[in-house]
């Protein structure tokens, strides 16, 4: 059983996910894969938004790196590659999301990257079973649990949450805006992650950097004891049709 099994049962009491919690673990050194346990590698290439989902379907713990990676957005944003001329100049967003150079050169130069070089390999695992110390924690929900991770967020500090995102490469943006901020992320699934990494129409994506996560969970607690819940109660009154039903059957009883 994980050390991080405690983390995972108190999430899964306010939140009741569908699928696991992920712990992601950025490695520096690509020697350092061989330190986790029951680690699996890739036999082919494959996205970094598949990794997280052999994690959260399936419980296994899986490391990727530069050569086992295929998301050419991703190994940007995580640092893997540098990021060439043309892209930067939006050629890989051009007629594919914008319609002019102009606009796909802002969205490529606003893209989260990690510096070039920083991170190695890349580490997923189902949170109850890793025996690593991550650096985040993606949980994959529907609205209504992810609001509920706002609003533990929120407890401490109040304020407004904001969600940033351009719409592709969703899960490496997830960890580069999470590492560089040092703060709670959510994102909507991309087209990569729907059609390769098997995300839902309903799903959103939340990225907590650890330090984050004690607050987030005294958040959780505090506002589920004031009545902010999941899944969402509902009003239980009284049905009027079958008092109506009740009243017209006896009024025919006494005819």
């Amino acid at each position: 059983m994980g050390k991080w099994k405690d983390l995972d049962d108190k999430l899964n009491r306010y939140l009741r996910l569908a699928t696991f919690p992920i712990a992601v673990k950025l490695l520096e050194e690509e020697e350092e894969l061989q330190k986790i346990n029951w680690l699996k590698r890739p036999e082919k290439k494959i996205a970094l938004c598949q990794i997280f989902s052999y994690s959260r379907y399936y419980g296994w713990t899986i490391g990727l790196t530069q050569e086992d990676n295929v998301c050419p957005l991703a190994e940007i944003a995580v640092g893997f590659v540098e990021p060439y001329e043309s892209f930067l100049e939006g050629q890989f967003f051009v007629g594919r999301y914008h319609k002019t150079p102009e606009g796909a050169q802002k969205t490529s130069k606003m893209i989260s990257r990690l510096p070039y070089g920083k991170i190695k390999a890349i580490v997923s695992g189902a949170l109850h079973r890793v025996d690593f110390d991550p650096d985040f924690i993606i949980i994959y929900g529907n609205s209504a649990q992810i609001l509920r991770i706002i609003q533990g967020a929120l407890w401490n500090e109040g304020g407004r949450f904001t969600i940033s995102t351009f719409g592709d490469a969703v899960c490496a943006d997830t960890i580069s805006n999470a590492f560089l901020t040092g703060k709670l992320q959510i994102a909507i699934p991309c087209l990569g992650d729907r059609r390769f990494g098997l995300a839902k129409d309903s799903d959103l994506v939340a990225s907590i950097p650890l330090e984050m996560i004690d607050s987030i969970l005294e958040g959780l607690e505090g506002t589920h004891k004031a009545g902010s819940r999941y899944p969402t109660p509902f009003e239980i009154s009284t049905p009027e049709f079958f008092l109506k039903m009740s009243e017209y059957l006896e009024e025919a009883k006494r005819m």
